[in-house]
């Protein structure tokens, strides 16, 4: 991994914040000119800091009104079972992520669909018909706040 200094900080929370901005006011924001800038850019980038640029979607914008998240205990933990759980998963669009975690469930999965019907459907349908699967919790997000910010380091939580 290269040295970030503040400078490429500074660009990547630009980055992260509009990812299609363009390379002149990209530099102007960071106050370097072009080609420096540039340049930091690509080297990040092909040191894999930047790792691709995305379009946020909004799910709703689709007809997915609803968000959840499954929490899911497998059977089996071996490289088999990993692998017939994450391959079966795979195929869903639904799931939009897919975060392995500790304790006592071995994945969270955050899942959009429609409505409360599709939902069942899915649960039930796909979710718990893979062997692999022992259990699943499913909590719906009631709101999420689109506002939100992780406080800035050091920044005392009031």
């Amino acid at each position: 991994m290269p040295d970030l200094d503040s400078i490429d900080h500074r660009i990547l929370s630009i980055l992260r914040r509009d990812g299609r901005i363009s390379m002149l006011e990209l530099a102007e924001e960071v106050g370097l000119s072009p080609t420096p800038c540039s340049r930091r850019v690509k080297r990040m980038e092909e040191a894999g800091v930047i790792t691709g640029y995305a379009a946020e979607i909004d799910p709703m914008a689709l007809g997915l009104n609803i968000s959840v998240l499954v929490s899911v205990r497998l059977a089996r933990h071996g490289v088999e079972g990993t692998e017939q759980f994450l391959g079966a998963i795979s195929r869903h669009p639904e799931i939009t992520e897919c975060l392995l975690v500790t304790g006592n469930i071995d994945y969270i999965l955050r899942i959009w669909v429609k409505d409360i019907d599709a939902l069942g459907t899915f649960i039930r349908d796909v979710l718990q018909s893979i062997p692999a699967v022992t259990e699943t919790t499913t909590m719906v997000i009631l709101k999420q706040d689109k506002h939100w910010k992780r406080p800035r380091k050091g920044a005392a939580l009031s």
